[in-house]
Protein backbone atom coordinates (compact mmCIF):
# COMPACT_ATOMS: atom_id res chain seq x y z
CA UNK A 1 0.00 0.00 0.00
CA UNK A 2 1.32 3.45 -0.94
CA UNK A 3 2.09 5.60 2.09
CA UNK A 4 0.24 8.87 2.53
CA UNK A 5 1.59 12.11 1.06
CA UNK A 6 4.08 10.88 -1.55
CA UNK A 7 6.70 13.45 -2.54
CA UNK A 8 7.66 14.39 -6.08
CA UNK A 9 9.11 17.21 -8.17
CA UNK A 10 7.65 19.21 -11.02
CA UNK A 11 10.43 18.37 -13.47
CA UNK A 12 13.73 20.22 -13.62
CA UNK A 13 16.57 20.08 -11.11
CA UNK A 14 19.25 22.61 -10.24
CA UNK A 15 22.16 22.76 -12.69
CA UNK A 16 25.54 21.51 -11.36
CA UNK A 17 28.39 24.03 -11.62
CA UNK A 18 30.36 21.86 -14.03
CA UNK A 19 27.38 21.62 -16.39
CA UNK A 20 27.44 25.41 -16.82
CA UNK A 21 31.05 25.08 -17.95
CA UNK A 22 30.08 22.29 -20.34
CA UNK A 23 27.28 24.41 -21.83
CA UNK A 24 29.78 27.21 -22.50
CA UNK A 25 32.21 24.72 -24.03
CA UNK A 26 29.50 23.34 -26.30
CA UNK A 27 28.63 26.83 -27.54
CA UNK A 28 32.30 27.35 -28.38
CA UNK A 29 32.41 24.11 -30.36
CA UNK A 30 34.79 22.38 -27.95
CA UNK A 31 32.71 19.23 -27.37
CA UNK A 32 32.27 16.20 -29.57
CA UNK A 33 29.10 14.12 -29.66
CA UNK A 34 30.53 11.51 -27.28
CA UNK A 35 31.63 14.24 -24.86
CA UNK A 36 28.16 15.75 -24.86
CA UNK A 37 26.43 12.44 -24.20
CA UNK A 38 28.77 11.57 -21.34
CA UNK A 39 28.22 14.97 -19.72
CA UNK A 40 24.44 14.81 -20.06
CA UNK A 41 24.30 11.24 -18.75
CA UNK A 42 26.35 12.31 -15.74
CA UNK A 43 24.01 15.27 -15.18
CA UNK A 44 20.97 12.98 -15.13
CA UNK A 45 22.75 10.64 -12.71
CA UNK A 46 23.48 13.56 -10.37
CA UNK A 47 19.88 14.78 -10.47
CA UNK A 48 18.54 11.31 -9.69
CA UNK A 49 21.01 10.84 -6.84
CA UNK A 50 20.06 14.21 -5.36
CA UNK A 51 16.36 13.38 -5.50
CA UNK A 52 16.83 9.91 -4.04
CA UNK A 53 19.07 11.23 -1.25
CA UNK A 54 16.38 13.79 -0.41
CA UNK A 55 13.89 10.94 -0.01
CA UNK A 56 11.59 11.63 -2.95
CA UNK A 57 9.08 8.93 -3.82
CA UNK A 58 8.59 9.94 -7.47
CA UNK A 59 11.55 11.31 -9.43
CA UNK A 60 12.34 12.73 -12.87
CA UNK A 61 15.55 12.92 -14.87
CA UNK A 62 15.81 16.55 -13.80
CA UNK A 63 15.30 17.61 -17.43
CA UNK A 64 19.08 17.84 -17.49
CA UNK A 65 19.25 17.27 -21.25
CA UNK A 66 17.13 20.37 -21.90
CA UNK A 67 18.57 23.88 -21.89
CA UNK A 68 15.04 25.14 -21.27
CA UNK A 69 11.82 23.23 -20.60
CA UNK A 70 10.30 24.66 -23.81
CA UNK A 71 12.86 26.41 -26.02
CA UNK A 72 15.18 23.42 -26.30
CA UNK A 73 12.49 21.59 -28.27
CA UNK A 74 12.28 24.29 -30.95
CA UNK A 75 15.74 23.42 -32.27
CA UNK A 76 14.42 19.95 -33.08
CA UNK A 77 11.55 21.28 -35.17
CA UNK A 78 11.31 21.98 -38.88
CA UNK A 79 9.25 24.91 -40.13
CA UNK A 80 10.51 27.48 -37.61
CA UNK A 81 12.93 30.36 -38.09
CA UNK A 82 14.84 31.87 -35.19
CA UNK A 83 14.12 35.54 -34.47
CA UNK A 84 16.96 37.98 -33.80
CA UNK A 85 15.68 40.38 -31.16
CA UNK A 86 15.88 44.08 -32.06
CA UNK A 87 16.67 44.78 -28.38
CA UNK A 88 19.43 42.64 -26.94
CA UNK A 89 20.79 44.71 -24.05
CA UNK A 90 19.50 44.94 -20.51
CA UNK A 91 16.92 42.79 -18.79
CA UNK A 92 14.67 40.49 -20.79
CA UNK A 93 11.16 41.76 -21.39
CA UNK A 94 7.92 40.95 -23.19
CA UNK A 95 9.41 42.24 -26.45
CA UNK A 96 11.63 39.15 -26.38
CA UNK A 97 8.97 36.48 -25.84
CA UNK A 98 8.74 35.36 -29.47
CA UNK A 99 11.95 33.42 -30.08
CA UNK A 100 10.87 31.88 -33.40
CA UNK A 101 8.47 32.54 -36.27
CA UNK A 102 6.57 29.78 -38.08
CA UNK A 103 7.31 29.66 -41.82
CA UNK A 104 5.70 26.34 -42.77
CA UNK A 105 4.00 23.38 -41.12
CA UNK A 106 5.84 22.42 -37.95
CA UNK A 107 7.30 18.93 -38.08
CA UNK A 108 9.49 16.84 -35.80
CA UNK A 109 12.27 14.37 -36.62
CA UNK A 110 11.72 10.63 -36.46
CA UNK A 111 12.52 10.54 -32.73
CA UNK A 112 9.97 13.27 -32.01
CA UNK A 113 10.64 15.40 -28.95
CA UNK A 114 13.39 13.02 -27.82
CA UNK A 115 11.56 12.10 -24.61
CA UNK A 116 11.68 8.35 -25.26
CA UNK A 117 15.48 8.36 -25.18
CA UNK A 118 15.38 10.43 -21.97
CA UNK A 119 13.00 7.92 -20.38
CA UNK A 120 15.03 4.92 -21.49
CA UNK A 121 18.23 6.21 -19.90
CA UNK A 122 16.65 7.40 -16.65
CA UNK A 123 14.64 4.19 -16.20
CA UNK A 124 17.89 2.25 -16.11
CA UNK A 125 19.40 4.52 -13.46
CA UNK A 126 16.78 4.47 -10.68
CA UNK A 127 14.42 2.07 -8.96
CA UNK A 128 12.10 4.88 -7.84
CA UNK A 129 8.83 5.68 -9.57
CA UNK A 130 9.74 7.78 -12.61
CA UNK A 131 7.74 10.60 -14.14
CA UNK A 132 8.22 12.09 -17.62
CA UNK A 133 7.46 15.79 -18.18
CA UNK A 134 6.65 17.64 -21.40
CA UNK A 135 5.37 21.15 -22.11
CA UNK A 136 1.69 21.62 -22.96
CA UNK A 137 0.47 22.65 -26.43
CA UNK A 138 -0.35 26.23 -25.42
CA UNK A 139 2.98 26.52 -23.63
CA UNK A 140 4.83 25.32 -26.74
CA UNK A 141 3.08 27.95 -28.86
CA UNK A 142 3.78 30.74 -26.37
CA UNK A 143 7.16 31.78 -27.82
CA UNK A 144 6.43 31.32 -31.51
CA UNK A 145 5.16 34.13 -33.74
CA UNK A 146 2.39 32.88 -36.06
CA UNK A 147 3.25 32.67 -39.74
CA UNK A 148 3.05 30.34 -42.72
CA UNK A 149 -0.07 28.17 -42.33
CA UNK A 150 -0.70 29.44 -38.78
CA UNK A 151 -2.72 32.63 -38.29
CA UNK A 152 -2.73 32.52 -34.48
CA UNK A 153 -0.76 31.02 -31.64
CA UNK A 154 -3.71 28.72 -30.99
CA UNK A 155 -3.38 27.34 -34.52
CA UNK A 156 0.14 26.39 -33.48
CA UNK A 157 -1.11 24.97 -30.18
CA UNK A 158 -3.49 22.60 -31.94
CA UNK A 159 -0.63 21.43 -34.17
CA UNK A 160 1.51 20.83 -31.10
CA UNK A 161 -1.34 18.85 -29.55
CA UNK A 162 -1.15 16.45 -32.50
CA UNK A 163 2.62 16.14 -32.24
CA UNK A 164 2.50 15.67 -28.47
CA UNK A 165 -0.13 12.97 -28.76
CA UNK A 166 2.20 10.89 -30.89
CA UNK A 167 5.08 11.46 -28.47
CA UNK A 168 3.01 10.46 -25.44
CA UNK A 169 1.91 7.23 -27.08
CA UNK A 170 5.52 6.42 -27.94
CA UNK A 171 6.45 7.05 -24.31
CA UNK A 172 3.78 4.63 -23.09
CA UNK A 173 5.01 2.02 -25.56
CA UNK A 174 8.51 2.53 -24.10
CA UNK A 175 7.27 1.92 -20.55
CA UNK A 176 6.17 5.31 -19.22
CA UNK A 177 3.48 5.00 -16.55
CA UNK A 178 3.21 8.63 -15.41
CA UNK A 179 3.42 11.67 -17.68
CA UNK A 180 3.16 15.28 -16.60
CA UNK A 181 2.09 18.03 -19.00
CA UNK A 182 3.33 21.50 -18.03
CA UNK A 183 1.15 24.54 -18.68
CA UNK A 184 2.56 27.91 -17.62
CA UNK A 185 0.35 30.00 -19.92
CA UNK A 186 -3.22 28.81 -19.22
CA UNK A 187 -4.90 32.19 -19.70
CA UNK A 188 -3.35 33.03 -23.09
CA UNK A 189 -5.84 31.52 -25.61
CA UNK A 190 -8.57 33.81 -27.01
CA UNK A 191 -11.06 31.20 -25.82
CA UNK A 192 -9.64 31.49 -22.32
CA UNK A 193 -8.78 28.61 -19.99
CA UNK A 194 -11.59 26.50 -21.42
CA UNK A 195 -9.73 26.35 -24.73
CA UNK A 196 -6.53 25.51 -22.85
CA UNK A 197 -8.26 22.42 -21.47
CA UNK A 198 -9.66 21.49 -24.90
CA UNK A 199 -6.26 21.52 -26.57
CA UNK A 200 -4.73 19.70 -23.57
CA UNK A 201 -7.34 16.95 -23.95
CA UNK A 202 -6.43 16.60 -27.63
CA UNK A 203 -2.79 16.07 -26.66
CA UNK A 204 -3.54 13.28 -24.16
CA UNK A 205 -6.34 11.57 -26.12
CA UNK A 206 -5.97 7.79 -26.00
CA UNK A 207 -2.79 7.88 -23.89
CA UNK A 208 -2.89 4.94 -21.46
CA UNK A 209 -0.88 6.35 -18.56
CA UNK A 210 -1.40 8.38 -15.42
CA UNK A 211 -1.65 11.93 -16.78
CA UNK A 212 -0.77 14.89 -14.57
CA UNK A 213 -1.48 18.52 -15.47
CA UNK A 214 0.89 21.10 -13.98
CA UNK A 215 -0.50 24.64 -14.04
CA UNK A 216 1.68 27.50 -12.86
CA UNK A 217 2.38 31.15 -13.62
CA UNK A 218 5.86 30.78 -15.05
CA UNK A 219 9.31 31.08 -13.52
CA UNK A 220 12.03 32.93 -15.38
CA UNK A 221 15.02 33.89 -13.25
CA UNK A 222 12.82 33.80 -10.19
CA UNK A 223 10.05 35.92 -11.66
CA UNK A 224 6.48 34.96 -12.59
CA UNK A 225 5.65 35.20 -16.29
CA UNK A 226 2.03 36.31 -16.03
CA UNK A 227 -0.22 38.52 -13.96
CA UNK A 228 -2.66 38.42 -12.29
CA UNK A 229 -1.74 35.11 -10.72
CA UNK A 230 -5.06 33.49 -9.94
CA UNK A 231 -6.42 29.99 -10.45
CA UNK A 232 -10.01 31.20 -10.18
CA UNK A 233 -10.52 31.48 -13.97
CA UNK A 234 -9.24 27.98 -14.81
CA UNK A 235 -10.21 25.75 -11.88
CA UNK A 236 -13.92 25.65 -12.85
CA UNK A 237 -12.80 23.96 -16.09
CA UNK A 238 -10.77 21.21 -14.36
CA UNK A 239 -13.65 18.75 -14.35
CA UNK A 240 -13.33 18.53 -18.14
CA UNK A 241 -9.57 17.91 -18.10
CA UNK A 242 -8.63 14.33 -19.00
CA UNK A 243 -6.09 13.93 -16.22
CA UNK A 244 -5.94 12.10 -12.91
CA UNK A 245 -3.83 14.63 -11.04
CA UNK A 246 -3.38 18.41 -11.05
CA UNK A 247 -0.34 20.26 -9.74
CA UNK A 248 -0.79 23.84 -8.50
CA UNK A 249 1.68 26.34 -7.04
CA UNK A 250 0.77 27.64 -3.61
CA UNK A 251 3.91 28.41 -1.60
CA UNK A 252 5.02 31.45 -3.61
CA UNK A 253 1.55 32.94 -3.24
CA UNK A 254 1.37 32.38 0.55
CA UNK A 255 -1.06 29.48 0.01
CA UNK A 256 -3.62 31.78 -1.63
CA UNK A 257 -6.65 30.08 -3.21
CA UNK A 258 -5.92 26.66 -1.71
CA UNK A 259 -9.53 26.68 -0.54
CA UNK A 260 -10.68 26.56 -4.17
CA UNK A 261 -9.70 22.89 -4.29
CA UNK A 262 -12.62 22.03 -2.02
CA UNK A 263 -14.98 23.39 -4.65
CA UNK A 264 -13.32 22.33 -7.90
CA UNK A 265 -10.98 19.41 -7.16
CA UNK A 266 -13.63 16.74 -7.61
CA UNK A 267 -12.21 13.22 -7.85
CA UNK A 268 -8.80 14.36 -9.07
CA UNK A 269 -5.65 14.06 -6.99
CA UNK A 270 -3.81 17.22 -6.00
CA UNK A 271 -0.07 17.72 -6.16
CA UNK A 272 0.39 20.81 -4.01
CA UNK A 273 3.30 23.20 -4.34
CA UNK A 274 4.61 23.75 -0.80
CA UNK A 275 8.17 24.81 -1.66
CA UNK A 276 8.76 28.30 -3.08
CA UNK A 277 11.23 27.81 -5.94
CA UNK A 278 11.36 31.57 -6.59
CA UNK A 279 12.73 32.29 -3.09
CA UNK A 280 16.40 31.79 -2.26
CA UNK A 281 15.59 31.18 1.40
CA UNK A 282 15.31 27.50 2.34
CA UNK A 283 12.12 26.65 4.20
CA UNK A 284 12.28 24.82 7.51
CA UNK A 285 10.49 21.47 7.81
CA UNK A 286 8.04 23.15 10.19
CA UNK A 287 7.10 25.76 7.56
CA UNK A 288 6.58 23.02 4.99
CA UNK A 289 4.48 21.01 7.44
CA UNK A 290 2.27 24.02 8.12
CA UNK A 291 1.70 24.50 4.39
CA UNK A 292 0.78 20.85 3.97
CA UNK A 293 -1.68 21.07 6.85
CA UNK A 294 -3.32 24.07 5.18
CA UNK A 295 -3.81 21.99 2.03
CA UNK A 296 -5.24 19.10 4.05
CA UNK A 297 -8.11 21.31 5.15
CA UNK A 298 -9.31 21.15 1.55
CA UNK A 299 -7.94 17.83 0.23
CA UNK A 300 -8.16 14.31 1.67
CA UNK A 301 -4.77 12.86 2.66
CA UNK A 302 -5.09 9.89 0.30
CA UNK A 303 -5.47 12.28 -2.64
CA UNK A 304 -2.58 14.62 -1.80
CA UNK A 305 0.93 14.63 -3.24
CA UNK A 306 3.64 16.96 -1.93
CA UNK A 307 5.82 18.92 -4.37
CA UNK A 308 7.63 22.20 -5.01
CA UNK A 309 5.76 25.01 -6.77
CA UNK A 310 7.61 24.48 -10.03
CA UNK A 311 10.86 23.15 -11.44
CA UNK A 312 14.30 24.06 -10.07
CA UNK A 313 15.94 25.11 -13.35
CA UNK A 314 16.23 28.71 -12.08
CA UNK A 315 17.52 27.63 -8.65
CA UNK A 316 21.09 26.99 -7.52
CA UNK A 317 21.59 23.24 -7.18
CA UNK A 318 22.56 23.32 -3.49
CA UNK A 319 19.47 25.38 -2.69
CA UNK A 320 17.29 22.96 -4.64
CA UNK A 321 18.75 20.03 -2.70
CA UNK A 322 18.19 21.71 0.67
CA UNK A 323 14.63 22.63 -0.27
CA UNK A 324 13.88 19.03 -1.29
CA UNK A 325 15.25 17.76 2.02
CA UNK A 326 13.10 20.26 3.91
CA UNK A 327 10.09 19.18 1.87
CA UNK A 328 10.43 15.50 2.72
CA UNK A 329 11.18 16.31 6.36
CA UNK A 330 8.09 18.51 6.57
CA UNK A 331 6.03 15.79 4.94
CA UNK A 332 7.31 13.31 7.51
CA UNK A 333 6.16 15.57 10.34
CA UNK A 334 2.65 15.68 8.92
CA UNK A 335 2.60 11.97 8.10
CA UNK A 336 3.52 11.04 11.66
CA UNK A 337 0.73 13.24 12.93
CA UNK A 338 -1.79 11.57 10.63
CA UNK A 339 -0.60 8.10 11.63
CA UNK A 340 -0.88 9.00 15.32
CA UNK A 341 -4.51 9.89 14.70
Amino acid sequence: MTELLPTTVVGSHGTPAWLWLAIDAAREGKLGEADTQEILNDAVDVALLDMEAAGLDIVTDGEMRRVDFVVSFYDRMRGLEKILYPRRLGHLGPDQIDAYVAREQVELPEDGFGAVAELTYARGRTTRSLKVCLPAPVQLSFRIRPGGPYRTKMDLAWRFAELLNGELKRLVAAGATEIQIDEAAPMIPPGGPGETIEVFNRAVRGVEAKIDLHICFGNFRGRPAVTPRSYAPILPHLAKADCRQVHLEFANREMAEVELWSEYGGDKKLSAGVIDVKARHVETPEVVADRIRQVLRHCRPEKLYVAPDCGFSQTARWVAVEKLRAMTAGRDLVRRGLQAG
